[in-house]
């Protein structure tokens, strides 16, 4: 049967596209997938797609309110998330961004979501006196009690060019985009809060914690009328990632990057594999995201782990 799956480069999900990782009983057949919900998205609220490849930020929101979805403990990209905090010089510390206004692209996200608790139980600052501007909002999802204010802006705008010209003290916000980047790290008028890959590092020696950004979640419908599938597909992302490991090693792939084998060397001892799968190995991440989920007001509880991710995964 046809196994409908999301177009992914990263490296270590392409074994699958490239055809030399299968799942038993199905063929792949990629198809490109909606990875934002910021409107109805009737494929995934009935159930009617495959696999796909979605933004942590909607995850367990769409289960909540009772989309035909399910989330898989394949956490395919991770991010540093401090990186996407920059601030006008006015701000020295977490706390001066109380009573500012953060520019974001749309609201929530993984890096929102993610980042906000980061400043809340790490840093100290208070979620009530933030107040966002964000170009767009998630228009199917309610808010339940959120102790932070979100004004969707009149005219659209990148919220780096609005922290540049100094209409916001600060952004957080996913940035794919070269010449913005260029912008941000050269101006004189702005500056990254945090020293990231140090605040990243500490982040991950003291709670374990790489953030994730975008996991794969499966049709909740095909899951029911398909015992097995889902633990396949685990398996199979398994191993896609031990296929592109191995190509790493045996320097065959990515060199676009000058001496990938040696970093990927250097960073498998250093931080071992921050891109792990399974719910016992990301179980206090997906943990801290439903908490921090519950507290921003995005779901109405906090959810439990066994609630958002496939039966036939919890043990994994």
């Amino acid at each position: 049967m046809d196994l409908r799956f999301p177009i992914m480069r990263y490296d270590h999900t392409m074994p699958l596209l490239e055809g030399r990782v299968e799942i038993p009983g199905w063929t792949i057949k990629p198809e490109r997938t909606p990875a934002m919900i910021t409107g109805d998205v009737e494929s995934l609220r009935r159930g009617d797609f495959g696999l796909c490849d979605l933004n942590t930020g909607y995850w367990p929101q769409a289960i909540e309110e009772g989309w035909e979805l399910i989330g898989l403990p394949l956490f395919i990209k991770r991010k540093p998330v401090y990186q996407y905090l920059f601030v006008s010089n006015a701000i020295q510390k977490p706390s001066d961004l109380e009573g500012k206004t953060i520019a974001t692209n749309f609201y929530p996200t993984g890096i929102t979501t993610l980042l906000q608790g980061l400043l809340t139980e790490r840093h100290g600052v208070d979620p009530s006196k933030l107040s966002w501007l964000a170009n767009g909002e998630s228009k199917v999802f309610p808010r339940y009690d959120a102790p932070q204010t979100v004004t969707i802006a009149d005219e659209r705008k990148n919220p780096w060019d609005r922290l540049l010209d100094g209409e916001v003290d600060a952004i957080i916000s996913d940035i794919s985009d070269g010449d913005a980047w260029i912008a941000l790290e050269s101006s004189p008028d702005v500056h990254r809060l945090f020293d990231y890959m140090a605040e990243d590092r500490k982040l991950f020696e003291e709670t374990g914690m790489y953030t994730p950004m975008h996991l794969i979640v499966m049709s909740a419908k095909l899951d029911r009328e398909n015992p097995g599938l889902a633990r396949s597909i685990y398996g199979a992302f398994e191993e896609a990632k031990d296929l592109a490991y191995q190509d790493i090693l045996n320097d065959r792939s990515g060199f676009g990057v000058l001496y990938l084998r040696e970093r990927f060397v250097e960073q498998t001892n250093d931080w071992g594999d921050p891109w792990k799968y399974g719910v016992a190995a990301n179980r206090d991440v997906t943990e801290t995201f439903a908490r921090y989920n519950a507290n921003q007001g995005l779901t109405k509880r906090h959810m439990a782990v066994e609630e958002i991710f496939a039966k036939e995964t919890l043990d994994t």
